[in-house]
């Protein structure tokens, strides 16, 4: 095929994607904008292309509805026929999937996910480190945020917000203690019950103790893409680059909860901890950390050893066992 009708498809198919609805006659406008004046003949044979054939081999599922090219989701489920914005929240199907893997139904539509559909490297980890949990108690708001999030991640392009800081406690209907923050976005993750936005504030070195996190319901209102000062174009990074050179996929390896002293908390030290009655049942069907042992049975009484970075996060989670839990 030659490359101008490839760069062709392309631009059609990402207009698609981006969740558009054109109309046969916007189309070919756009395109001839882009690319030079098209007869409706050879915009037909395109649409029909990338329906009947697709870049790539993989095809679209393009439907008119009212008189607009839309593209539905409604016959063989493919990743690459899915939108910027349906692509982007990946990273929940398969945190929520994850945890069960061992379910041999599970295990194969992960594989399925991976394989069939051929994702590269970069997209399996980062479909693969998102943490999720059911959202059925996120408001639409707070849904929309991690949604805009997660397509950001998923463009490599940097997020601003406004945000109330974690410090001044409470949050008011007139709060005046909000700062701005332009980050680049490495994962969103999830502790006890709440969302966390994970990355490196733009204009610092991309290095390991500046990764930050930032709880999402304490962004104001909304999260949107980052520009340049200059250009006025999206800031982008390389994800994938930014990971390896921070060593993300370690970063909270030895972590339980989201904090983390970098200087402070650079080798993890044994944590041991005795269990009773039904906090003991708990922690052994629903471990706190990949590294916990049974070190020692006593009755009905356990103890635990953990490998963990001694963090508050730790005692946090000690305290929810109430006096069924001690030192």
């Amino acid at each position: 095929m030659h490359q101008a009708r490839t760069n062709r498809l392309q631009f059609i198919q990402d207009h698609l994607r981006q969740g558009h609805q054109p109309t046969f006659e916007a189309m070919q406008d756009l395109v001839a904008q882009k690319f030079g004046p098209i007869k409706m003949r050879m915009l037909r044979e395109d649409l029909n292309f990338l329906r009947n054939e697709g870049l790539n081999g993989h095809r679209l599922s393009i439907k008119v509805i009212e008189g607009k090219y839309t593209l539905q989701n409604d016959n063989d489920f493919s990743i690459h026929s899915l939108k910027d914005s349906e692509r982007g929240t990946l990273p929940l199907l398969f945190s929520i999937l994850k945890p069960y893997e061992r379910f041999p139904a599970v295990a194969a539509l992960l594989t399925n996910l991976i394989q069939v559909h051929k994702l590269n490297d970069a997209e399996i980890k980062q479909l693969t480190w998102g943490v999720g949990k059911s959202a059925r108690s996120l408001s639409d708001q707070m849904i929309q945020r991690i949604v805009d999030i997660l397509g950001c991640i998923n463009k490599q392009v940097a997020v601003e917000f406004n945000y109330h800081k974690v410090t001044e406690g409470a949050i008011e209907q007139q709060d005046e203690n909000i700062v701005y923050r332009k980050i680049y976005p490495l994962q969103v993750r999830t502790f006890e019950d709440r969302y966390y936005l994970v990355g490196i504030e733009v204009g610092k070195a991309v290095a390991a103790e500046n990764i930050k996190h930032f709880p999402i319901d304490r962004i104001h209102r909304r999260v949107d893409i980052a520009l340049d000062d200059v250009s006025e174009e999206p800031l982008v990074f390389d994800w994938q680059a930014m990971v390896e050179q921070t060593d993300f996929e370690n970063h909270y390896k030895h972590c339980i909860g989201m904090y983390r002293e970098f200087g402070k908390h650079v080798q993890p030290v044994y944590i041991y901890r005795w269990f009773r009655g039904w906090a003991a049942s708990q922690v052994q069907a629903v471990p706190i950390h990949p590294s916990q042992e049974i070190v020692q049975k006593t009755g009905g009484e356990i103890r635990i050893r953990l490998s963990v970075y001694d963090t508050p996060d730790v005692q946090n989670v000690f305290r929810k066992y109430g006096e069924d839990s001690w030192g």
